[in-house]
Formats: structure tokens, sequence, C-alpha cells
């Protein structure tokens, strides 16, 4: 049985997913009217402001805590999987895009094993089959549609998966929101030289949309480091990513009219019962 630790952790992990369903749609939204770069760069400074408002307040606060290697790797990887994210879900389907994104598990499970040492179940790896199908049958890759962007999306999958396995070795050696913060600040510092050649002041009407993205970023921060604080990387990665994509189509649906066909249907029907077999523990030789 899964220790109740766990159980928590992969609900804050989950939690993180939807939150992160959600911001999507509305980057989606944003980055009609400015570019990309600039939509990552305003929600780090954005989501900034909201963890100064949530650090714990007990503690001392040793800024070379930004400094070392480890939240280097953790916020350049973060940043170019979020960056990569944006730049697909500007041009292509949201629920394809996620789809794409959700190929990290894959790379999640082999880094928990090779590089954690995470000792391997056998459940994860049949839940993590039947939630690739699904998203095989969601995205419904053919010679016509691999554009560039969907490389560029299996791109990003991989720094998702580099990310999320910085974040497993870096929790618990600090507060959820420190660790969030550092990204942050990482993050502006990598971006801004980027976005700036290209800025656009947003209009007065986006800004509301910007200060939720920046809100809901530090949401997906925060938990997601609390929940692999809890979890192991092989156990929360599979579920927690699967268990986005089917809320990713259905926001899709709702705000841009990207409606399932069935087979999409099913590919969510496999992504759900992949998940819920992830939960359950066997491992080898037992």
């Amino acid at each position: 049985m899964m220790r109740d630790a766990e159980l928590k952790g992969i609900a804050y992990i989950a939690f993180s997913n939807l939150t992160f369903a959600i911001m999507s749609a509305i980057i989606k939204i944003v980055t009609i009217t400015i570019p990309a770069l600039e939509v990552s760069v305003l929600r780090n400074m954005l989501s900034i402001l909201f963890l100064l408002l949530v650090l714990p307040r007990h503690g001392t606060f040793d800024f070379r805590f930004f400094l070392t290697k480890e939240h280097f790797l953790r916020s350049l990887f973060g940043y170019t999987h979020f960056v990569l994210f944006i730049l697909c879900v500007s041009r292509l389907p949201l629920a394809a895009v996620s789809a794409i994104s959700y190929t990290s598990p894959i790379w999640s499970l082999l880094f928990s094993v090779f590089v954690l040492k995470e000792r391997t179940a056998v459940t994860p790896i049949i839940g993590l089959i039947f939630g690739v199908l699904g998203m095989l049958a969601v995205v419904q890759p053919s010679v016509s549609n691999m554009t560039v962007w969907i490389v560029v999306g299996l791109a990003g999958a991989v720094f998702s998966s580099l990310d999320v396995m910085m974040v497993r070795r870096i929790s618990g050696s600090e507060a959820p929101e420190r660790i969030a913060l550092s990204l942050a600040l990482w993050s502006c510092a990598m971006g801004l030289p980027l976005a700036v050649p290209g800025w656009v002041w947003p209009p007065t009407g986006v800004w509301p949309l910007l200060i939720l993205i920046g809100g809901l970023g530090m949401l997906v921060q925060v938990t997601l480091t609390r929940g692999y604080t809890l979890a192991r990387l092989g156990r929360g990665a599979p579920f927690g990513d699967f268990i986005g994509l089917p809320a990713s189509l259905t926001v899709g649906w709702l705000c841009f009219a990207e409606f399932p066909t069935p087979l999409m249907w099913l590919g969510v029907c496999l992504i759900l019962f992949g998940s819920s077999i992830a939960l359950v523990e066997r491992r080898f030789g037992t």
C-alpha cells in the first residue's frame, strides 16, 4: 500500500497540474496580444510579488541559498520548459500541446531510476504504458501534422522532466515558497534579456489576466514542490501529468471550441485508467 504521506504528495502534484492546465488556457489568450517570451517574464515577475506575501516568516533567510548549482540548473530547466510550452501553446491546439508535454513521465521514470536511484515498481510502468497510448490517441500523430512545433513540444517535455527531477532533489531543503521564489528570480534574469527586444506594453484589459497568471504560477510551483517533498518522482510524475491532460482537453473544448473526437475521449479514458493503476504499488520480485 502507498503511504498516506505519499498520497498527500500526489494530491498536491495533481492540483499543481490542474492549475497549470487552467493557467495554460489563459496564457493562450494573452499570447494573442503580447509575445510569448514577454508573457513568461511577466508571469515570473508577478509570481515574485505573490511569493513575497506567502514566504514563511520563521527561520533565517540566506541569499546564498539561491546561488547554488542545484537551484540554477532547476531554474534553467524550468524556464526552458515553460518557454517552449507557451511558444507551442500560441501556435497549436491546447489539447495537442498538453498531450505532447505529458510525454514527460516517460523521461521522469527513467530519471527516477538512473539518476535519483529510486526503486522501480511494476504498476507505475504499466500505468505509464496506458498513459502514453492515451496521449497518442489525443495527439493522433501523422506525417502531415508532425510540424516543427511538435518537435519543440517534445523537447519541452524533456526539460519538464529534468525540472521535476531537480524539484525532487531539492525539495525539503527549504520551504516550498522559497524554492519557488528561486525559480522565479532566476527565470526573470534569464528571460528578460530575450524578451526586451520584442517588448510590447500590455493593454489595460490584459493586465487582470497577467495578474491571474502570476498568481496561478505561484500556486503551481509551491504545490508542485510541496508534492515532491512527500512523493517519489517515479510515483508522482505519471499520475500528476496524466491527470492534467483530461483537464487541458476539457479547457480547450470549453474555451477555444477545440471539439474532442471520440478517439481523443478514448485517449482520456486510457490516461485515467493508467493513472489509477499507477496508484497501486507492487514491486518487482514481490
